[in-house]
């Protein structure tokens, strides 16, 4: 029994470490199939037509993109063909249910959610910053990063 319960705890950091490096997006690699839900529990797909993923992978990130794109508004994001993602899998689960989830609720716009380390390990992230990753023909153009409001406004134009 407790040899057991070793194998699945070993097999279990084993998947953890793979999960916790992996390998980031590089430019020209292949955007990988992506499903995930909103704030609303809905199924949230890339579509074919998506030119740019704005990645926030932190709350600094996060709160980047929010105020930028509660300032243009609900359907800003689809109009330009660009995809909002966000990284929550780091927050306890208890201030995501009771904090967190209500106030993205509220936002008009589509926000595909990380609930799992692997859902969104593989995009390029740098701390309290926007990951901006550009999409033509499927594939990843070089990402660059907006660490205040003037780079992201200045880089959505």
């Amino acid at each position: 029994m407790i040899n057991r319960l070793l194998a699945a705890l070993a097999l279990s950091l084993v998947s953890f470490a793979a999960t916790a490096q992996a390998t980031p997006l590089q430019t020209g690699d292949a955007l990988p199939a992506l499903t995930l839900n909103d704030q609303h529990e809905k199924p949230y797909t890339l579509t074919a037509d998506t030119r740019q993923i704005l990645f926030a992978a932190d709350n600094g990130g996060a709160g980047l993109v929010m105020a930028e794109l509660d300032r243009r508004g609900a359907t800003w994001l689809k109009e330009t063909k660009r995809a909002y993602l966000a990284d929550i899998h780091k927050m306890p689960s208890l201030v995501t249910r009771l904090f967190a989830m209500p106030k993205l609720r509220e936002k008009a716009y589509p926000i595909a959610l990380g609930r799992e380390a692997a859902d969104l390990a593989m995009y390029p992230r740098k701390k309290d910053c926007v990951s901006l990753l550009p999409i033509e023909a499927g594939k990843l153009g070089e990402v660059t990063y907006a660490c205040d409001a003037t780079a992201l406004q200045a880089a959505l134009r």
